[in-house]
């Protein structure tokens, strides 16, 4: 069925907002991750309530809802050519995206469709909700959410996911099968409701956060590497204005031990200036291979920068941008080095200067890791020599962004 408007901005003139319809932007700082419904009131009820119940504070979130007595349906606005500004804006600014939909399917039949352009992604939240019991089912080509132009793909990453909830599955959230406006702002929710929020939210990565109690102490993030060549991107930030020496950030390849590591370092500076660069620790000495400030950049409180280390055999790269950025196509530094050959572990590395005068602790927060392996996260505190297993005990795929038992 067509859509009543062909955009938002059709929509807006002929429809009142906080009449016909509201929309709901909040962006915690430092978030990443976007949870929205731009289908939400009575367009598609039932999906906003799941959209903020899985932002939790932590993720970014965005509903359009309508909250007309009838006739909701006119407010509808299909996904691909959805150009609602303060959605576009928030989703442009998120690395990953949960867009939650509603559709009819078969009566009776509770179960989502997931599509989207993220399949790392749609793997993880399929998993997690099957786990607790809940249906998944590959959505059909109409609303797979596959479309370049769908709202869902139009993060940093140009990717996203698309849940598509059966009407069936919507009112198992809310007592009595209950769909009704009435019911939905009363705020009773079943239990299914906060068993599939919580699944979802377990998907979501969160940051790994290291508590710098200490000035030069490093501590270490890692797990095996099963190739000396790797392709390694995180996102990084810190909670402080740096004062009297720097907070230092660095991604980790061939890490052999403490004094024996490649390093892609970012350094915040006291003049809140942002530097990256290569460095090798052999035999303990720790010797800069290139790099330096980099242009256009500046240090804030929270303020998350993506790294980039890429080495293959001899040749190493590195590059940062603003998180909420896109990834620029060329690299900041890249050098050759032949001193490390072996896989080791990879990771990140966070230590404050000697110099550093903040108020203890600096918090380092790690999130939205990527690498080519599925392996088991561990923490190896340089102060004790403590291995920590990640909390759940499971493998731990970092081929997705997860929350480190930090």
């Amino acid at each position: 069925m067509a859509d009543t408007y062909p955009s938002y901005a059709a929509l807006a003139a002929a429809e009142a907002e906080g009449v016909d319809y509201t929309r709901t932007s909040l962006t915690p700082a430092g978030a990443t991750w976007a949870s929205i419904a731009i289908h939400g009131g009575s367009i598609e009820p039932g999906s906003g309530e799941v959209a903020r119940a899985v932002a939790d504070g932590r993720m970014a979130f965005f509903e359009f809802a309508g909250i007309k007595n009838s006739g909701n349906g006119d407010l509808h606005l299909t996904s691909t050519v959805y150009d609602e500004p303060m959605g576009i804006a928030l989703v442009a600014a998120a690395r990953r995206c949960l867009s939650f939909h509603g559709y009819t399917g078969t009566t009776g039949v509770a179960e989502t469709a997931i599509g989207g352009l993220d399949p790392a992604l749609v793997a993880r939240v399929t998993a997690s909700l099957e786990t607790r019991g809940f249906v998944v089912i590959s959505a059909p080509s109409e609303i797979s959410g596959t479309n370049p132009l769908n709202i869902c793909n139009k993060t940093t990453t140009s990717a996203g996911v698309q849940l598509e909830m059966s009407r069936a599955q919507r009112a198992a959230f809310f007592p009595n099968g209950d769909l009704s406006r009435a019911m939905r702002e009363s705020g009773q929710r079943t239990a299914a409701f906060w068993d599939y929020a919580e699944a979802l939210r377990s998907a979501y990565t969160g940051l790994g956060t290291v508590a710098q109690t200490s000035i030069n102490v490093s501590r270490y993030t890692l797990i095996p590497a099963p190739s000396p060549d790797i392709d390694l991107t995180a996102t990084v930030a810190t909670d402080r204005i740096v004062t009297g020496g720097s907070h230092f950030v660095a991604l980790v390849g061939r890490y052999q031990d403490t004094s024996n590591s490649y390093l892609a370092r970012l350094e915040f500076t006291t003049a809140s200036a942002v530097a990256l660069t290569l460095r090798r620790r052999l035999a303990g000495t720790e010797t800069l291979l290139g790099g330096g400030t980099v242009p256009g950049l500046t240090h804030e409180p929270n303020r998350r920068f993506a790294i980039r280390l890429q080495i293959t055999g001899s040749a190493l790269r590195a590059k940062t941008w603003l998180a909420s950025g896109r990834e620029p196509a060329a690299w900041t530094v890249a050098v050759t080095d032949t001193s490390l050959t072996t896989a080791g572990q990879i990771g990140t590395r966070s230590i404050l200067s000697t110099a550093n005068t903040n108020a203890l602790p600096v918090l380092a927060t790690w999130g939205d890791v990527s690498a080519p392996i599925p392996q088991r996260f561990t923490l190896a505190r340089a102060v004790n020599g403590i291995v920590k297993p990640h909390p759940s005990g499971a493998p731990v795929a970092l081929a997705d962004p997860d929350v480190w038992g930090l």
